[in-house]
């Protein structure tokens, strides 16, 4: 589990909070989780939880994973990350203990290469984040679809609020008298595909109808010279604020400083912002063809558009501009309570399969 408590991001969260779930259930005993960061005092590490930090190279993270599993002899191994799985089949071939296999994003939707194939086929059970990324791995792995399950973030929803805007903000970034866009997410330079050029190509004719529209970019990445010469080229430089990384404990102010929050993305695997943002009360807007259908609960809590039309764009972002703050029904369907019921499911389907297994092992020997 390289990310968790001392990560930051949906993914990290989506570890954090199957971690808490795995933790209350009652027939785990204890847990280690090999990590890259060590924990963020912010958060309660569980008590079940003994966190291994090990930095530096894959290779040294993956040594120090097969060493913990010697020590530790795992009942279950829970792989992370899709590059992490050749380490999970090497433990899995020491300790015989099954594998559960988190598939969040891009990485879950290719073959790649023909190790990844062969590794993929020691899984025995997939932790998926939405529908969408279900599919892809589906069309590509040979993975049997009953034993892919999903399961989509879980939001607090009491660490989040609907309040006035906060003053250290607006004179941070200059919003005073501004209507706000806000965008918060990574800015890869290999993964140029959340949206961000698409919103800011439109701010030009936005800001026709809406003259005091500011566009607030939160997050960093390789990606954001190219962000920043697009805002230049397209004469932009008065309509946008790159905020760049924030704490984590500013991202509901961040939230509450806006008045809609748009991701039109390509290949979201979740899109756990969406749920935050709304949990804050924004309207939000996101892509039709990935994963933020499942966060968006195909409309019912979003905007949807085909991040690839212009005009169905411009007319999604006009819509949530204009629509006021309120926190939507249908957030109940992402509960910790509900994923932490679901996470129990697939422990105890995955020990019942396991149970007929050696069953079936022990009758053939006799």
């Amino acid at each position: 589990m390289p990310d968790s408590y001392g990560g930051f991001g949906g993914i990290a969260q989506y570890n954090r909070d199957l971690l808490d779930a795995l933790a209350g259930l009652s027939v785990v005993d204890s847990i280690v989780s090999v990590t890259r960061n060590p924990a963020d005092t912010g958060y309660v590490v569980p008590a079940k939880l003994t966190e291994i930090l090990q930095s530096g190279s894959p290779v040294l993270y993956s040594l120090r994973a097969i060493r913990e599993a010697l020590r530790f002899h795992p009942t279950l191994i829970l792989c992370g990350h899709f590059n992490l799985l050749p380490v999970a089949v090497m433990i899995k071939r020491i300790t015989g203990a099954p594998i559960i296999l988190e598939a969040y994003g891009i990485e879950a939707w290719r073959q790649d290469s023909t190790v990844r194939l062969s590794t993929v086929n020691n899984v025995d059970w997939v932790i998926s984040i939405s529908r969408f990324t279900r599919e892809q791995l589906i069309g590509w792995s040979g993975i049997d679809p009953n034993k892919i399950k999903v399961i989509p973030n879980a939001v607090h929803l009491s660490q989040y609020n609907s309040s006035s805007k906060p003053t250290y903000l607006i004179k941070r970034y200059g919003l005073e008298g501004k209507r706000v866009l806000l965008t918060i997410g990574r800015l890869p330079g290999n993964e140029r595909y959340k949206g961000h050029d698409r919103v800011i190509n439109l701010l030009n004719r936005l800001s026709r109808e809406m003259p005091d529209l500011l566009y607030l970019i939160v997050g960093d990445g390789t990606d954001r010279p190219r962000l920043e010469e697009l805002v230049r080229r397209t004469g932009n430089e008065e309509r946008v604020v790159f905020a760049g990384r924030i704490p984590e404990s500013e991202k509901v102010d961040h939230y509450n400083v806006s008045d809609a929050f748009a991701m039109p993305s390509l290949s979201e695997g979740f899109g756990f912002v969406f749920l935050e943002a709304a949990a804050c009360g924004l309207p939000v807007l996101g892509g039709n063809k990935d994963g933020s259908r499942d966060a968006l609960l195909d409309g019912a809590i979003g905007v949807l558009v085909d991040p690839e039309n212009s005009e169905e764009l411009f007319d999604g972002l006009l819509k949530i501009l204009k629509a006021g703050r309120h926190v939507p029904d249908g957030l109940e369907a992402f509960s910790f309570n509900r994923f932490s019921t679901q996470v129990q499911e697939t422990v105890i389907e995955l020990n019942r399969l396991r149970n007929m297994t050696q069953a079936s092992a022990a009758t053939a020997l006799l």
